[in-house]
């Protein structure tokens, strides 16, 4: 029911942020240091210009993007002039960087998340769910695997464009793909529709990519009041 789609990602060769985009394959290269990146970006709903904040960071992402939190604070101010206009205009972000060994670092904001997708179909998630319930988990407040209400998945941290919002945390993490495992980047368009077991008993129904990407696509089509989705993901083969 929305105008427009208020995710964005990067897949290695370039931005895109469209109402409706099926699975496809690319060619993607590595940068002058040897490495791919991959990136997404999931605008807040009730933020004034949550389409252009997720935008911002895929586009400064290109430029000059690093997984890390140095490049994230570095922008930051950026990302407050630009949109000053929209000023608390919201969003998540997460990125990986791969280099030819398959070693990958990750850096994310909020709940978009970043999984280790092992050669035997198992779902590994590298990033940290910015939300109330994951901080109640971390203290000791919740326990993992209850159900709570709907409200404590709200994010604990994004990226908001408002100079007083400067102090936001970020997840790093750093892992290495083995041949036949996969890094896949999502919003939680993905995680918030599917349960990891469906993610997974998905995953191995099919042994080509791009397949196995447009059966989570049509599964999350399929449920109620779904979200934007966005997915970017790539599999080690060499």
């Amino acid at each position: 029911g929305k105008e427009r789609c208020q995710d964005a990602l990067f897949n290695g060769v370039e931005v895109k942020q469209v109402k409706l985009h099926k699975a496809r394959r690319i060619v993607a290269e590595p940068n002058t240091e040897g490495k791919l990146r991959l990136a997404v970006a999931d605008g807040a709903y009730h933020s004034p210009a949550p389409h252009l904040a997720s935008y911002f960071w895929m586009d400064a992402f290109v430029q000059d993007g690093r997984a890390n939190s140095v490049f994230l604070r570095k922008n930051f101010w950026q990302f407050c002039d630009v949109l000053d206009e929209y000023r608390g205009s919201a969003t998540t972000f997460a990125a990986v960087e791969i280099d030819v060994n398959g070693d990958c670092s990750l850096c994310n904001v909020g709940d978009s998340r970043v999984y280790h997708i092992h050669s035997q179909g198992l779902w590994e998630q590298m990033s940290h769910d910015h939300t109330l319930l994951a901080e109640m988990i971390a203290c000791g407040e919740a326990e993992e695997g209850k159900e709570y209400a709907a409200i404590y998945s709200d994010l604990a941290e994004c990226l908001i464009a408002d100079p007083e919002e400067a102090h936001f945390k970020v997840h790093a993490a750093a892992f290495g793909l083995d041949v036949g495992d996969a890094v896949l980047l999502c919003t939680d368009g993905l995680s918030d529709a599917l349960s990891h077991t469906a993610l997974e008993t998905l995953w191995r129904a099919r042994t080509d990519l791009q397949e196995k990407l447009e059966d989570l696509r049509q599964a999350v089509r399929k449920t109620p009041m779904h979200d934007d989705l966005s997915i970017v993901c790539m599999r080690r083969v060499a």
